[in-house]
């Protein structure tokens, strides 16, 4: 059976095919671009090239334009500097309140008939004026429902105006758009790649990014719940800098240093240390993560809510907000689940020198980069 990542080349959310069998994953991030390119065939992947690009200035009060020309102007001195050959296909993704994934049971119908009325079917479901997006849809399979048969079917809705935008720093920065991905579904694919075909687990993937975080529940290679929410690593920021009167800069060292203290043997262990700073961003940190913790808990809720014999067997933690410290202890203890940083890396040669504390930041990037000829989204 073709798993869910080998089916998303029937996805097209616009006109995009591959043109090429070589292909770079391009994660424009809020913060810093991640670029990552891989070579040979699934389970025999070799890291070929691999790039963390930090924005000069990521700070929220930037306006979206300056960020967007400083993420063009990167990758353009990143392709000056590569050596030989280099491919300028590149696949990227979007993510956030411009991209609407809902799973939808419609009545049992072809591909084709569902093809010609989506846009009629899939309106009470979208959030936005239909003209305003591009839409597609991927049928999961047949289901029966109080005696009638319908087919669960994935529907993604992503704004026009997000896509031209992205395209645009694309084409600008020296790059061949060749596929638009989601960044939930990138997620799906480096996992599957990190784990393998056959492994038959639930697991819940938190990306934790600079102003969103994408979270997918993987149930035996298939999605079934896609949320992003805003909550992310910014909203830590900027407690910290309404808290100690500092700018972006400052509060973000204080967020490399600082730690979740949940465990009375960890607020003890400060007090003795008489460490003041860690006790105080520790307050400050704890609302914030009392709140993605919440809309963590959404998620499985609302999946546990499905059916009585579904159970998630862990949680994996990527991006930038994953390296909070204490931030896995802190969410094992309140899920009761196994939580873990996840490494996109795995069952992946030639990666050994891309450290461990920075593998996670990777993970959209690489599930980008498995796309292969002949996938369109």
């Amino acid at each position: 059976m073709a798993s869910f990542a080998d089916s998303l080349k029937n996805f097209r959310l616009d006109k995009l095919r591959f043109k090429s069998k070589d292909a770079i994953g391009v994660d424009l991030g809020s913060t810093a671009v991640k670029i990552v390119q891989l070579k040979g065939t699934p389970g025999r992947w070799k890291l070929h090239r691999c790039a963390h690009l930090p924005l000069p200035n990521a700070s929220p009060e930037v306006p979206a334009a300056e960020r967007r020309t400083q993420a063009v102007n990167l990758l353009k001195d990143f392709l000056s500097k590569q050596k030989g050959a280099v491919s300028k296909n590149a696949v990227f993704s979007v993510a956030g309140n411009s991209v609407i994934v809902r799973f939808v049971k419609f009545p049992k119908m072809s591909r084709d008939d569902l093809s010609k009325m989506i846009l009629i079917e899939a309106e009470p479901y979208i959030p936005f004026s239909i003209p305003e997006v591009n839409l597609d849809f991927h049928i999961l399979g047949d289901v029966v429902e109080e005696g009638q048969k319908k087919m669960e079917t994935i529907l993604v809705a992503a704004k026009k105006e997000t896509i031209n935008s992205r395209l645009d720093i694309i084409q600008q920065g020296g790059f061949s758009p060749t596929l638009i991905d989601v960044d939930a579904f990138a997620l799906e694919n480096a996992y599957e790649s990190s784990v393998g075909p056959n492994v038959k687990e639930t697991v819940l993937i938190v990306h934790v990014g600079a102003f969103v975080t994408s979270m997918a529940i993987i149930e035996n290679g298939v999605p079934k719940v896609v949320r992003d929410v805003f909550i992310a690593g910014n909203t830590v920021t900027k407690a910290l800098q309404r808290n100690f009167q500092c700018d972006t800069k400052q509060a973000e060292a204080m967020k490399a240093r600082a730690a979740i203290l949940a465990t009375a043997e960890e607020r003890e262990k400060a007090v003795a240390e008489q460490n003041k700073e860690a006790l105080q961003m520790s307050t400050v940190i704890m609302p914030v993560m009392k709140d993605l913790l919440a809309e963590i808990q959404r998620s499985l809720d609302f999946f546990l809510s499905q059916g009585s014999d579904r159970q998630v067997g862990r949680v994996l933690l990527s991006g930038g907000g994953a390296r909070l410290t204490n931030l896995t202890s802190y969410l094992a203890q309140e899920l009761r689940l196994p939580v873990e940083l996840f490494d996109p890396f795995l069952r992946i040669e030639g990666a050994q020198s891309i450290a461990p504390e920075v593998r996670p930041l990777f993970s959209v990037a690489i599930g980008l980069a498995l796309r292969k000829e002949g996938d369109a989204v």
